[in-house]
């Protein structure tokens, strides 16, 4: 003998697939946040590591480091393909 589902029994079992693809779609985006994290940890401390390779030393002033880069952020933003083009600010206000 068929056994069949009622509407309801049916609405339910629905109901239980749309949640259990909401938790999958959760997963896949917490996984792409989490890559995402990871790469760009990596591209940090990769640009870290090339500033006191060229620095010659340990930056241990970091206070001083960011008035440099303040200062010179917009030749190391032209650089880059993302940046766009960005002039260098007025420092004589």
């Amino acid at each position: 003998m068929a056994t069949t589902k009622t509407t309801q029994e049916r609405i339910k079992e629905l109901d239980m697939k749309i949640e259990q693809i909401k938790a999958q779609k959760r997963q896949l985006a917490n996984r792409a946040k989490a890559e995402e994290r990871k790469a760009r940890t990596k591209r940090l401390i990769s640009i870290g590591a090339e500033v006191e390779h060229f620095a010659g030393c340990e930056i241990q002033d970091l206070d001083a480091f960011k008035e440099y880069l303040a200062k010179y952020a917009y030749a190391i933003a032209n650089t880059q393909k993302n940046c766009g083009a960005v002039t260098a600010p007025n420092h004589d206000e």
